[in-house]
């Protein structure tokens, strides 16, 4: 594990120290767990938008042809 410090607004302070004692953890756990989960989170919007693109590019590259009327 790596030690490091960070600043951040008093109002975040009280809000993690409130939500560590809430969950039974410390801030430093809170800390780790926000960064794991705002990663998850960025990983599945970056999928899901190379998957977007990937079907976007593939629309109209298909094409059918019909023969006659469709009655």
């Amino acid at each position: 594990m790596v030690r490091t410090q960070i600043q951040i607004y008093s109002e975040q302070a009280k809000w993690l120290k409130r939500f560590a004692l809430e969950k039974g953890i410390s801030m430093s756990q809170a800390v780790r767990d926000s960064i794991d989960f705002y990663r998850e989170h960025i990983e599945k919007s970056r999928l899901l938008n190379y998957r977007k693109k990937k079907a976007l590019k593939a629309v109209g590259t298909f094409s059918t042809k019909t023969t006659g009327t469709l009655t």
